[in-house]
């Protein structure tokens, strides 16, 4: 399989909304709590993004999007998890361009983006872990390193 062509610009974080892709199909029933079901896998998620460019940048990007156009390509986003990583994008709507300074500009457009496959155990994992430790993963992790370093008089103040 070939790789998709990558978009080497950030959007910008400020004002980013996202929305995030439904697999779940739910139908309101009369008397009670409504019914649901897994609708399908591979929904995709919804986007506006906004690059603040440089006048190089807003070349390089505006060359790219002419190049690709109607073609799949990687874009670099975040959706729901906590770091940002690379999808599979396509730009379903017109390019809308600003003039915010002296050869800068902020290029927007909407964007779906396919999402990732997530490993459900592991997820459960996680919930598992915030659950016992109040939400502070971190201390609870801290705690367990010194259990395995032999540093028991510290591992065990502060619990």
């Amino acid at each position: 399989m070939m790789d998709l062509p990558k978009l080497q610009l950030r959007p910008q974080l400020n004002g980013y909304g996202v929305q995030l892709g439904n697999d779940v199909i739910t139908t309101e029933v009369e008397h009670g709590m409504p019914r649901q079901r897994l609708q399908s896998v591979g929904v995709v998620h919804r986007v506006s993004p906004t690059y603040r460019c440089t006048k190089a940048q807003y070349q390089y990007l505006m060359t790219f999007l002419r190049a690709y156009r109607a073609q799949a390509v990687m874009m670099y986003h975040q959706f729901d998890e906590i770091e940002p990583s690379w999808y599979e994008c396509r730009i379903v709507s017109d390019v809308s361009v600003q003039h915010v300074g002296y050869q800068v500009y902020d290029v927007s457009f909407d964007v779906v983006a396919k999402s990732t496959r997530h490993n459900i155990d592991q997820d459960l994992g996680f919930l598992a872990t915030y659950e016992m430790s109040q939400g502070e993963q971190d201390i609870f992790f801290n705690h367990l390193e010194k259990l395995v370093n032999q540093d028991l008089p510290n591992a065990t103040r502060g619990l």
